[in-house]
């Protein structure tokens, strides 16, 4: 049995290696790093991360999908990595990376990193916003909506959590508003085709319009418009819900709510002295956004934008 050495790599000259072309088809593999620094939030099926990338010197927030998590659900995790990473529009979340994990096997996408606070926070915080300070919120929201529908999408899952104020670290004026989280996101042309998975009810009850509190819905632009009016609701009453009452109840009786229920309008939480046209300003447009049929409801996100600029500030700001 010969032992004959192995033959060295020949070595390319200087001129011969800028002269390389890659042909069409060639394959490009790289090893990425991230180390983490910190635990952002947990799902039912991911967890995020802080994480820091020594190659671009950025931190960035990592999702990274649970070892138990059901193969209709995969299919929504991976979705969600494939359709942020088209995204190029400044209100929307992107994807900068996939991958899996080396030791386990667990697979990931790695996004933009924000500094700031989703509107749940100031809600917690009891930290209320200025009647302009909303409609600009609620504005950029609606024009990454106008893109989100554009591409045939509905987000699913439009609440405070889910709409996150950035803070550029340099620039503490300039706040940018982030739509994230597209997990439960619906893709309009695969409606008519057989269901994948077990048929449930996708989404937060609280925000639902009555169209998805049903398992496997049929749903439109107009059911986002539905629970950002309720998501309204909340921030102009300083933390009102209309279905505040079901709270602790079984969230069947917060689906029939939905469907059936017409909440107090938002004025009622509202100072009595207000002028009673403002208040009928802010009650029509929250009435229009969660009309039961959606067909009486803005009919998309960029008329909404329209209705939202003639809503007159109703604190006298």
């Amino acid at each position: 049995m010969s032992s004959e050495p192995a033959q060295a790599e020949p070595q390319l000259s200087q001129e011969e290696l800028e002269n390389i072309e890659l042909a069409s088809g060639s394959l490009i593999t790289q090893s990425k790093t991230y180390k983490i620094v910190d635990r952002l939030g947990e799902g039912g099926f991911g967890k995020v991360y802080k994480v820091f990338d020594p190659i671009m010197n950025r931190y960035s927030a990592l999702k990274m999908m649970k070892m138990s998590v059901p193969e209709d659900e995969r299919r929504r995790f991976r979705q969600e990595a494939r359709l942020c990473g088209t995204f190029m529009h400044p209100n929307l979340i992107r994807t900068l990376e996939v991958g899996t994990t080396k030791e386990h096997g667990l697979f990931w996408f790695a996004m933009d990193y924000l500094e700031g606070s989703d509107l749940l926070g100031y809600l917690n915080r009891g930290q209320q916003l200025s009647f302009a300070h909303l409609r600009e919120i609620f504005s950029q929201t609606l024009d990454a909506l106008t893109h989100v529908h554009a591409r045939n999408f509905v987000h699913c899952d439009i609440k405070p959590a889910n709409i996150f104020v950035a803070i550029d670290l340099y620039d503490p004026n300039l706040r940018l508003v982030k739509l994230i989280d597209f997990g439960v996101a619906m893709d309009l042309s695969d409606q008519d085709a057989p269901p994948k998975g077990t048929p449930r009810i996708m989404g937060d009850p609280f925000y639902m319009p009555p169209e998805q509190t049903y398992a496997n819905p049929k749903l439109d632009a107009r059911s986002d418009l539905y629970a950002l009016g309720i998501t309204f609701y909340e921030m102009v009453t300083n933390g009102r819900h209309p279905f505040e009452d079901l709270f602790e109840a079984h969230p069947r009786e917060v689906l029939i709510a939905q469907r059936e229920r017409i909440p107090a309008p938002p004025s009622t939480y509202l100072a009595p002295d207000i002028d009673p046209e403002h208040a009928s300003d802010v009650d029509g447009f929250f009435a229009t956004a969660t009309a039961k049929n959606p067909d009486e409801r803005f009919p998309s996100a960029e008329i909404m934008k329209r209705a939202l600029q003639h809503v007159v500030d109703p604190r006298g700001e």
